[in-house]
């Protein structure tokens, strides 16, 4: 079995929309307008504009040629390699920074669509027709088109210019999200170097580019063009360094503990993001401010940035703010007074604009010497540097920086995370690094004033809280999960123990499975003796497990399969202890599994199996619905597996997922109930994950019964939604709304075609019996609910499909005008569409419903306050304080009230 990674689900799409693009001036009336006539071959005339991008392309391409392959350096060249790579990158994130700007400023200048907009047209132009411009190069342009986007949406317009230049900008920022999947593969192979469940795939159309920009520059050369720069400056390998007094590595934190710190802030938009998901995590972190991004000293008054405002946001959330600096200068080069100069104007700025006298202190790149550490001294401050650098500030793949965060912190054991809350893909980034450490058993610092501490506050996904009572159609449910990534001797994962982690994490949230009734198995716990063990002395036993139990069974890791001398083949999982060789002895057949599963006292056994191999020995029963009961009585032995032998399981699927585990925790959130009676069974889940999986992937799942089944379901009970909808609340990625789109496209195909087979089963079945005219069977109808409304409006507003969603909540508020819940929910989509005063009126009829939802007084306060009604956003700010004192969002609330 191989598990691999995906670039994306559709390559034959992606071609077609690049090429599209590529063609694009000659389709698009606005580029052939513009597009000069004595530029046939697409090379527009030189000009400043022109000259600008040119030279942020080359920035960038100098930053990839000085990492590529950079493991290979000894240690002192890659420090070296490592910081002029950051210089590199300061350089061309200040110049794209003003090149933004300069767009967004001539955006917002505008009084009339019907006028030209020279500069944005020209960078327009320049992008898409430039022919010595590569796919690559175009990726670090995404952000400016991102600015482009907001800058334009901002203004209220309805000009028929406006909105041809916002179908070209959302034509052009399609395309490099396409070009972006495109290359995903490619850049994780340069900035990743992550192990995949197989045989590393050749990428050609990467390796091509990469060829190219080694006959325009050389790393020698790159080096030695900033030795100005960086002559004076000792490089050295952080990772050797040890805390002291003045200065924190983070070599003697606790072990398993991380402090995650942000330079190079406040960003107007992605600080505030980057702390929504810290909030939703309840994980603390430092922020390290540049004095620049702040405000501006002018005639000894500060003027504040458009991301000051940012900066406060952090401190009224109970961050702690850093210094880095005023002006992101190399240091060791400045004089005694010019580093004085950087530290005590920033914290000025950090005291004018957040309110905050901070005593952290971060030298930028870095790098600093006895000067620098002199004068952080004399300023009573600590130098704060770090032992797991991210590389976000080079890498534009969200996935390759968190596997190296994680690869890092699973190798120091402790330490400190620098990352940067200036780019987006870092808060991709960021769930699944924290997901990932926190299922590992690693905790997150605080800074308290003297020193790093683990917050008293701070949960983890591990200790999630109490469960329910267990459905009534079982007396209690068991689980086993397991997931393997480190295995010794066979291919390392890097999936399946955020797999394993995420099947847990919904059963004990969703299905209400009790903690002490679900056993973990992860990596070297996962040997061959403990998984036999678990299955076959615990589970087995009818002291623990009983008749009217269920037992539910997850495998993530390698699977294999051997083919015997009768000709049939028998599958194995691998466990964590298995050689390569001679695995037969080691590992655990298909036949131990049927063994086991009839020695089980429960009635219903689902094994869900992430990986690859064949010889089930599995039956294909016919599936009949209306009959829940009847199937919750039968004994049910069923399994479902991510693919048949010889197929690679596809990893790379939204949030560290593999593609099948990410659509079974979709079907599984209620996609799967496809009747819609409240209730997904494993024959259900099964025809939801199937179709999607084998059209995003190379594998075809397999689900069957094993023997010893006698026509039951194991049977999963969707409870209704509960949840108050607040900013807090959780939403999916784009790529995880991408990946769903598509599966429910899949699913309506997949489902008009059962429709039509049925129709014409009908119509053969009525000529046969002779009737003149086939009567096809109404389509079944489904139950108008209250929960399968509040159930649909909740997904939908996930995918942040807001007016969906509106619609699904205020079905629910009209089934039942009494729900507090439906009523909530209602006024935060609105909320979210911006119409405060249908929201407002929405939540001050939630309060009335329930005067005890203090959700509720959350969201109206957040609107009061967003609203300026100070006097009416403290009355509603203080209930809810008297109403949840403790909850994770009071900080945040008695800093609004000044307490």
């Amino acid at each position: 079995m191989k598990r691999i990674a995906i670039a994306g689900a559709c390559l034959a799409a992606v071609l077609i929309a690049l090429l599209l693009w590529t063609i694009r001036t000659k389709k698009s009336p606005v580029a052939e307008t513009l597009a000069p006539a004595a530029s046939p071959q697409g090379v527009l005339p030189a000009d400043p504009l022109s000259q600008r991008l040119e030279d942020i392309v080359a920035r960038y391409r100098k930053t990839i040629v000085l990492l590529e392959e950079d493991e290979s350096l000894p240690e002192a060249d890659r420090e070296r390699a490592s910081l002029v790579g950051k210089i590199i990158f300061q350089e061309n994130h200040q110049a794209i920074s003003s090149l933004s700007d300069d767009l967004t400023s001539e955006i917002e200048k505008t009084k009339n669509f019907s006028q030209p907009l020279p500069r944005l047209t020209r960078f327009l132009d320049l992008i898409e027709t430039q022919q010595d411009l590569h796919d690559a190069d175009k990726l670090g342009f995404r952000e400016v088109f991102t600015d482009i986007a907001d800058s334009l949406s901002g203004i209220k317009s309805s000009d028929a210019a406006k909105i041809e230049i916002e179908n070209r900008v959302d034509t052009d920022r399609k395309a490099l999200a396409e070009i972006q999947s495109l290359y995903e593969k490619e850049l994780d192979k340069i900035f990743g170097r992550f192990e995949t469940r197989g045989m590393n795939v050749r990428r050609e159309a990467w390796e091509r580019y990469v060829a190219y920009l080694h006959t325009k520059y050389k790393r020698e050369d790159i080096l030695k063009s900033y030795e100005a720069t960086v002559g004076r400056i000792n490089g050295s390998a952080k990772q050797g360094h040890q805390d002291n007094d003045l200065e924190t590595y983070g070599s003697k934190l606790p072990p398993k503990t991380f402090l995650l710190t942000f330079d190079d802030g406040p960003h107007p938009r992605y600080t505030d993001r980057i702390l929504d998901v810290l909030k939703k995590y309840q994980v603390k972190s430092v922020f390290f401010e540049l004095g620049t991004n702040l405000g501006t000293l002018k005639h000894n008054k500060v003027e504040p940035t458009r991301a000051a405002s940012a900066a406060r946001h952090i401190v009224e959330a109970g961050f702690t703010i850093g210094s880095h600096g005023l002006s992101h200068s190399v240091l060791p080069r400045m004089s005694d007074r010019e580093v004085a100069t950087e530290i005590d104007e920033t914290n000025r700025l950090l005291e004018s604009v957040a309110n905050v006298r901070t005593t952290l202190f971060r030298p930028p790149y870095g790098d600093r010497d006895l000067k620098v550490l002199a004068a952080v001294e004399a300023h009573k401050m600590k130098s704060i540097l770090w032992n797991v650098d991210s590389k976000d500030w080079a890498d534009p793949v969200a996935k390759s920086i968190a596997n190296r965060v994680i690869g890092d912190a699973r190798r120091y054991g402790h330490g400190i995370i620098l990352m940067h809350d200036i780019h987006e893909r870092t808060i991709e980034a960021l769930p699944l690094i924290i997901e990932t450490l926190k299922g590992e058993g690693y905790r997150f610092l605080s800074w308290n004033g003297e020193g790093f501490v683990e917050d008293v506050q701070q949960t983890t996904l591990a200790n999630p809280p109490a469960a329910d009572p267990a459905p009534a159609l079982y007396h209690e449910s068991w689980a086993v999960i397991i997931g393997i990534d480190n295995y010794p001797k066979w291919p390392k994962l890097h999936y399946a123990v955020n797999d394993a982690n995420g099947i847990k994490e919904i059963l004990l949230r969703k299905f209400r499975f009790s903690p002490e009734h679900v056993i973990t198995l992860l990596n070297e716990e996962a040997t061959r003796e403990k998984i036999l063990s678990v299955l076959g002395d615990t589970l087995s036993n009818p002291k623990n497990v009983q008749h009217d139990d269920r037992v539910f069974v997850f495998f993530a890791g390698h699977g294999t399969t051997r083919k015997l001398p009768s000709g049939r083949d028998l599958g194995y999982i691998v466990p964590f202890d298995a050689d390569t060789q001679n695995f037969q002895g080691q590992s655990i057949s298909m036949t131990n599994f049927q063994d086991i599963s009839e020695s089980i006292p429960a009635k219903h056994v689902f094994f869900l199996m992430d990986s690859c191999y064949s010889g089930l020995a599995i039956t294909r029963g016919q599936g009949e619905s209306n009959y829940l009961r009847e199937m919750s009585r039968r004994t049910a032995r069923q399994m479902l597996t991510a693919g048949g032998a010889n197929e690679e399981v596809a990893d790379n699927g939204p949030n560290g997922h593999s593609v099948f585990t990410w659509t079974v925790l979709q079907g599984l959130e209620g996609r799967a109930d496809l009747n819609s009676d409240g209730f997904i069974s494993a024959a259900e889940l099964a025809a939801y994950v199937g179709p999607g999986v084998s059209a995003l992937s190379h594998q075809t799942p397999a689900f069957g019964n094993l023997p010893g089944s006698e026509g039951g379901e194991f049977i999963f009970e969707l409870h209704p939604e509960t949840e108050f909808l607040t900013e807090r609340s959780t939403q999916l990625d784009q790529e995880a709304i991408q990946l769903n789109a598509e599966l429910d496209r899949i699913r309506k195909e997949v489902a008009a075609k059962a429709a039509r087979n049925e129709q014409l089963r009908q119509q053969l079945a009525a000529a046969k019996s002779r009737q003149t005219k086939a009567i096809a069977a109404p389509p079944s109808e489904v139950k108008d609910s209250l929960a399968r409304h509040l159930a649909q409006g909740q997904i939908l507003y996930q995918e942040r499909r807001y007016q969906e969603s509106l619609d699904e909540f205020l079905a629910a508020a009209k089934l039942n005008p009494s729900s507090a819940l439906a009523a909530n929910n209602v006024g935060f989509l609105y909320y979210k569409m911006d119409k405060f005063d249908e929201a407002l009126r929405w939540y001050e009829k939630t309060i009335v419903i329930d005067p005890r939802r203090y959700q509720a007084y959350a969201n109206l306060g957040d609107l009061y306050y967003q609203l300026n009604r100070t006097a009416d956003a403290q009355r509603i700010y203080e209930k809810y304080l008297e109403l949840a004192p403790k909850s994770p969002y009071a900080p945040t609330v008695r800093a609004r009230l000044g307490k």
